[in-house]
């Protein structure tokens, strides 16, 4: 079964059940480390008005009990067999990133809240990336995942220590007053956010206005293109190319809708409005004139492309358009232009393949809009000092590849773990997953707090008046940047 993460079509995501790893017994008495330091220095002390053979005697004893204590921490450290795989790093070994940064903890123990608003990392993704690499270090460094979502959270008086959101989504946290400026914490713990992808780089830059830096990323998130093969093959016609552009899909999703023994089959389901204006860099808000701007020509360009994919005769059924239900579930789609981070979980039942994103014929070697995930540390929270350990360890490159294999592309400008990418589950054997990387993520085009409820209302309004209603193009994106200006955009 696939089960897509609705997060880019505006839908709220479900977070999985909260989850608490307990400080191992090992560690319990704590001063051990302590007397440890003592008796070394007591060994070495010059002690004075005894007899040498007295004093010898006292060394020795306490050379021994040094051996004794030496011997039971490195039992110690071999780990406690009774304790659960959440308690510990998982598969018996040293986790990755374990010895990424030199800056010891000294918090003592803390409890770190994490919210997830928009990423959909998985609970195994989140034990083996983020649990395991800090605990290996610091057992008294413990986690909570929280179902409550930001806003909730911070109502209530339990705001979360760490939130992990993608590139679109920080500016919502940042109207929160939530993200901690995390340029100090990158030098202090040594964190070569040069190592990333120069475009992921960039746009933490821009986001922060050349000033700030806040959040650390951990994936990124590529457009792909999924196809049902039995599909192609029951009509004979040719799998979509590597690097198709949206013309190009346009003739093959027409040949592809059709009716065949009672059954409406739909060539393609394409991106939405709001991420087609993104994958070209067109804003849909003026920063300078400070008012919403739809109505350019580029605009209308880029809407005409679009209806013309939503109004080949059979993509609505009862004035419903397709969803991912209609590819996974129904098996009557057989193309969808989504995100990697689309959960697979396992084989849907039937042959599938992917492919690199399409784009415009005019932007060739570019696909959907960049976007990516990263942590971003509260900067009200009382356990900062442990949600800087998380952030420390996200960058290096055992962790980048342990997300990798379990299906998360790394932030790392890196061909080598860049192929590890879903080498950790059977889902993806045989699947043409390099092709994605056959085009670039397209840039951004600059953002605004009010860029969410613009795009709303195009994909809301303006998109169905135009291809149900009939209405024209220019009329509906008329309407749209009105109704912006009058009820969105504070003057």
């Amino acid at each position: 079964m696939f089960i897509n993460d609705e997060r880019k079509v505006g839908k709220g995501h479900s977070l999985p059940a909260s989850f608490r790893f307990t400080r191992p017994s090992c560690h319990d008495d704590g001063p051990t480390s302590t007397k440890f330091t003592s008796l070394v220095k007591y060994g070495g002390q010059k002690i004075e008005g005894e007899d040498s053979r007295l004093k010898i005697l006292r060394i020795a004893l306490s050379l021994t009990l040094v051996t004794v204590i030496a011997g039971a921490l490195a039992a110690c450290g071999g780990g406690e067999k009774k304790e659960t795989a959440a308690q510990q790093p998982t598969g018996g070994q040293t986790a990755p990133g374990a010895q990424t940064n030199a800056t010891g903890y000294k918090g003592g123990p803390a409890e770190l809240v994490v919210v997830d608003k928009d990423t959909g990392v998985t609970d195994e993704q989140f034990q083996k990336a983020f649990v395991d690499p800090v605990r290996a270090k610091y057992p008294e460094i413990t986690f909570k995942r929280s179902n409550m979502r930001l806003a909730e959270a911070i109502a209530a008086g339990t705001p979360p220590d760490i939130v992990l959101t993608s590139n679109p989504g920080l500016y919502s946290v940042l109207d929160l007053g939530v993200p901690e400026d995390l340029s100090s914490v990158i030098k202090t713990y040594n964190i070569d956010v040069n190592k990333m992808e120069p475009v992921v780089l960039n746009q933490m830059k821009v986001m922060g206005d050349q000033k700030y830096f806040y959040g650390i990323p951990f994936s990124m998130n590529y457009g792909v293109m999924i196809y049902n093969q039995d599909i192609f093959d029951k009509f004979g016609v040719a799998y979509p190319k590597v690097g198709i552009n949206y013309n190009e899909l346009l003739e093959l999703a027409k040949k592809m809708t059709r009716k065949d023994s009672g059954v409406g089959y739909i060539g393609v389901l394409p991106p939405d409005l709001r991420q087609m204006y993104w994958q070209y860099g067109l804003p849909v808000f003026d920063q300078a004139k400070k008012k919403a701007v739809v109505t350019t020509e580029k605009h209308a360009q880029v809407f005409s492309l679009l209806s013309q994919f939503l109004t080949i005769p059979g993509y609505y059924e009862d004035g419903k358009a397709p969803t991912s239900a209609t590819f996974f579930k129904e098996q009557r789609l057989a193309m969808y232009a989504t995100w990697m981070d689309a959960e697979f979980s396992s084989d849907p039942g039937f042959r599938w393949d992917i492919t690199a994103h399409p784009g415009f014929a005019d932007r060739p070697g570019f696909g959907k809009g960049l976007d990516f995930h990263m942590l971003v540390v509260n900067k009200s929270s009382k356990n900062k000092e442990a949600a800087y350990q998380v952030a420390a360890v996200l960058l290096n490159e055992d962790v980048q590849r342990t997300f990798g294999k379990l299906g998360r592309l790394t932030v790392l400008k890196n061909d080598e773990i860049r192929k590890t990418f879903g080498t950790g589950t059977d889902v993806f054997k045989g699947k043409n997953l390099q092709s994605i990387f056959q085009v670039s993520p397209s840039p951004l085009p600059p953002s605004s707090n009010y860029d969410s409820p613009i795009n709303s209302l195009l994909n809301k309004e303006a998109v169905p008046s135009v291809t149900i209603n009939g209405i024209d193009i220019n009329s509906a994106l008329r309407a749209v940047e009105d109704k912006a200006n009058k009820e969105i955009v504070i003057p």
